[in-house]
């Protein structure tokens, strides 16, 4: 019976080393699986025999989209379309200068008449840059070069082609896309490109553009010389105008006092002076010879007395009307003052008019030349091979690109399965 019953315990020992050997050997089996198994996660739940939850599955799938979206397509299409579809882009160019001339007035005084210091020529080169860019420059060169011709034929690539009935923003945008400006801010050269789908119609375009923008440095010439013949003509009215109101002033002094000229008055008085002065003197001789023999109450002596003092009387009075002390008499020192005063205004009046008609014709002479001017010193050139599209630059960028947006979508989803796992 003991002997029974150590048989027994010795198989039921057997029995559980086998089973252990058993377990050991499956899970040794489960491992060899788990390392030689691929990081798919359904491979790894269908090595443990589990079944991964829905959102885990979802994430998975969206991994393998998002390489299929954000890594194969857009690469294939950019490969592809850079490739066979992109069309060739040939770029002119041109370099300028917007100069100023002096050629009859000096510097300083172009300035003043004009008002046009150096700080106003880089204005100007600004003015022109700006202009090659905007709307205005479209409406100047639709007149002149067919963009539906040029940017929108049907040969053209369906993204680089312009969209017929365009709207007018949209077609400033793709002209701004199209030129290119570019100023030195040393010495003042702008360079211009014009890109088109041929080589010709990048310099035809290229010369409309430097034509348009010539035509617009013309117009702010002309511009610059109506406005200093306008302030020229309006200063020569004004002179004119202060020397007629100066000319009134004198001419009414003149009336009040009855004097048309003080040094001719002064002229006449003296003379009369002089005259009266001296039949004073004779009269006076004669009263001092006869007083010898003659009483002084003689008739005739009283004659000779009453002719003195009328002599005496008509010298003061005289003498009055050159300068004297009577308040209530305009005397010719006090019209001399007033008369001086007036004249002089009529003179300076006199010369600012001389100085304004000289201003004036010297303006006039002057604006028959250009003052503003744009000095193309290398022509619109004809490219000999096109420049656009980039493509290697265009396909590394996209690969690029879209490498960085797969890889932080990817590691999004790497994140989440991991929190979700």
């Amino acid at each position: 019976m003991a002997h029974d019953t150590e048989n027994a315990s010795k198989t039921i020992q057997l029995s559980a080393t086998e089973h252990s050997r058993s377990v050991a050997a499956n899970l040794s089996v489960t491992a060899r699986k788990l390392r030689f198994s691929t990081s798919r996660r359904s491979q790894l739940f269908k090595a443990v025999g589990l079944r991964p939850r829905p959102m885990q599955q979802i994430i998975g799938r969206a991994m393998l989209a998002s390489i299929f979206l954000l890594l194969l397509v857009p690469n294939v299409a950019s490969i592809y379309y850079f490739t066979f579809m992109a069309s060739d882009q040939y770029q002119s160019e041109t370099r300028f200068t917007v100069r100023t001339s002096t050629p009859a007035l000096g510097g300083n005084q172009l300035t003043k008449v004009t008002g046009l210091p150096a700080a106003q020529i880089v204005q100007d080169t600004l003015i022109v840059t700006n202009f090659i860019k905007s709307k205005d420059m479209v409406t100047a060169l639709q007149g002149k070069v067919d963009f539906q011709r040029i940017y929108g034929d049907q040969s053209i690539d369906p993204i680089a082609r312009l969209k017929r009935d365009t709207s007018s923003e949209k077609l400033l945008d793709y002209w701004e896309d199209m030129i290119s400006v570019k100023i030195d801010a040393n010495s003042g050269i702008v360079t211009v490109k014009a890109r088109a789908f041929s080589a010709v119609d990048a310099r035809k375009v290229l010369q409309e553009v430097v034509a348009a923008s010539e035509a617009v440095v013309n117009d702010v010439n002309n511009r610059i010389w109506r406005d200093v013949i306008a302030t020229a003509q309006t200063n020569l009215d004004n002179a004119k105008n202060q020397l007629q109101d100066a000319r009134d002033r004198l001419l009414t002094a003149r009336n009040q006092s009855g004097v048309l000229s003080v040094e001719g008055s002064s002229t006449v008085l003296t003379n009369l002076i002089s005259s009266v002065r001296k039949e004073k003197i004779d009269l006076q001789q004669r009263y001092d010879a006869q007083l010898v023999t003659v009483s002084a109450n003689a008739p005739q002596m009283r004659v000779l007395k009453r002719e003195i003092d009328s002599k005496q009387a008509q010298l003061d009075q005289l003498n009055n009307q050159i300068a004297g002390q009577n308040k209530s008499e305009q005397n010719l020192a006090n019209v001399s003052v007033d008369l001086s005063q007036r004249e002089l205004e009529q003179n300076l009046a006199e010369q600012q008019f001389a100085t304004s008609m000289k201003t004036l014709e010297q303006v006039r002479f002057v604006s028959k030349q250009q003052l503003l001017y744009l000095d193309t010193f290398l022509a619109p050139d004809l490219p000999d091979e096109a420049e656009y599209p980039q493509r290697l630059l265009w396909i590394s960028g996209i690969f690029g690109a879209t490498l960085l947006i797969w890889g932080a979508v990817f590691g999004v989803l790497v994140n989440l399965r991991n929190r979700l796992a």
